[in-house]
């Protein structure tokens, strides 16, 4: 990725504690970037090594393309010092991944925004994107892309702030043990926001404690003075925050939460409801957006009174100033409904679909179910596909399995009453596609919903697309 950002050799020496080996303090640069494919001249180029490369390979492509500087972790093959030009800077680091975490802590005390930090088993994306949608009227704010929230995301993230800004919205992930406690203290958050704790990522994290573990790190390393936002309506969070000395808000459908949504109503596609704070109700309608979305919405919220926004000045912009960011994309083709649910698969995530899908599917002759298997669930996966495999019974005329694990699931189905339900297992998406069970029972003159749900390493999306080309 390439960033716009105004830097000298000094600012990154002093900011990485690195080592200039060639050119001099006051070379500049004109942006960073870790990738030389689409490197501009005048930047400096950021070496890192991942799973399936490594950019200390790729220096030379670096300099033909006009790189100003070049930071490395060590000299890579066919490095000569004695060949770079001394008006090229290069920068020895102990580790450019960890370097690069440096220089975002820097360009933050620099242009010094208030960091809104959020993680979560599930949720922390469509968090993030309200509480921007929210923030960004009255504040000038910046976010994280898409899912730039780990190790490298955050930080290139961060170094894309521009000065002036006054937020800086930021998602934080992970999958193993470490992370978040890396992120946070990059990050420094004075408002921070933990969505919900459910098993996910647990070849990394062990088990739901590990989890809970790894995400509380969060609200350790946030701003004494800071702000906690949390869900109330899960015990294993309220619990956990009673001992934290910053200030506190919790959200959720209790009415014990100090924010909360009330009288919950949906008709005509729209939820209706009050939402409370500080026992004054603020009444709302919105498009329906899942009822689990209502807690993000909520989360959201504790984060804008947090900056001392008043909900009277934003519950008005609903109407027509905000819009409500939500995962799935809702694809209308003919009488059917298709729900594209495929960016990612937890057991929290997946139950979460399930209850809005069958809020939605009332009116539909089928109620389909395409499911793949959630990955990295370790020694409990067996456990929650079972789990997962009886509620899409409850719910769903026809459940169609994918995966290594989609076996675990069908388990769970016949566990279940199995009278007029039809399910079938696939080891893989391309033998979904090979066979395309669809044309079985998908008559196209039917009112069906189908949801299209898995871990992303599927690419379950390329069965929305068969289905979108076959009905349009």
């Amino acid at each position: 990725m390439n960033i716009e950002i105004k830097l000298t050799t000094e600012d990154i020496i002093k900011a990485v504690s690195g080592i200039l080996i060639n050119g001099d303090m006051g070379i500049s640069f004109k942006g960073i970037s870790t990738d030389t494919r689409i490197i501009r001249p005048g930047y400096l180029f950021w070496a890192l090594k991942g799973k399936n490369f490594d950019g200390h390979d790729f220096f030379r492509v670096s300099l033909k393309k006009g790189a100003k500087g070049m930071v490395f972790s060590y000299f890579p093959r066919g490095f000569k010092i004695e060949e770079i030009p001394k008006t090229i800077s290069i920068i020895l680091v102990k580790d450019s991944l960890k370097a690069l975490g440096d220089l975002a802590n820097f360009w933050k005390k620099r242009i010094n925004p208030i960091i809104v930090a959020i993680t979560g088993s599930c949720g922390k994306t469509t968090t993030k994107e309200i509480t921007y949608e929210i923030v960004s009227k009255f504040f000038i704010s910046a976010k994280n892309w898409e899912n730039y929230n780990n190790l490298i995301g955050v930080p290139l993230s961060i170094l894309s702030m521009k000065e002036g800004t006054k937020v800086g919205i930021l998602e934080l992930g992970t999958n193993q043990k470490g992370e978040i406690e890396r992120l946070s203290k990059i990050v420094e958050p004075k408002i921070s926001v933990i969505t919900s704790i459910y098993p996910s990522h647990l070849e990394g994290l062990d088990s739901i404690k590990g989890v809970l573990e790894e995400k509380i790190s969060l609200f350790k390393n946030t701003h004494p003075k800071g702000t906690l936002i949390y869900n109330f309506d899960q015990e294993i969070l309220k619990n956990s925050v009673k001992n934290f000395p910053q200030n506190k808000i919790s959200f959720g459908f209790s009415p014990e939460a100090d924010i909360s949504f009330q009288n919950l109503s949906l008709k005509n596609g729209k939820i209706r409801g009050s939402i409370i704070f500080n026992t004054k109700a603020y009444d709302l309608e919105i498009n329906n957006i899942g009822k689990h979305n209502l807690l993000n919405l909520l989360a959201a919220l504790a984060v804008a009174i947090s900056l001392g926004i008043d909900l009277e000045k934003i519950i008005p912009l609903f109407e027509k100033e905000i819009s409500l960011f939500q995962r799935a994309k809702f694809l209308n083709k003919g009488p059917h409904l298709i729900i594209d649910d495929t960016y990612n698969a937890n057991p929290g995530s997946v139950k979460a679909s399930l209850e809005y899908f069958k809020e939605l599917a009332s009116n539909y002759q089928k109620k389909i179910v395409i499911l793949g298997e959630m990955k990295e669930l370790g020694k409990e996966s067996e456990k929650y596909h079972k789990e997962i495999g009886k509620l899409v019974n409850k719910i769903a005329d026809i459940a169609l399995f994918i995966g290594e694990t989609a076996s675990y699931y069908a388990e769970g189905f016949k566990s279940y009453d199995t009278k007029n339900k039809f399910y079938r297992i696939f080891d893989s998406v391309e033998k979904f596609l090979e066979i395309w069970p669809i044309k079985e029972f998908f008559k196209k003159e039917e009112k069906n919903i189908i949801l299209v749900k898995g871990s992303r390493a599927l690419k379950m999306e390329r069965i929305v697309e068969k289905l979108v080309e076959e009905n349009s």
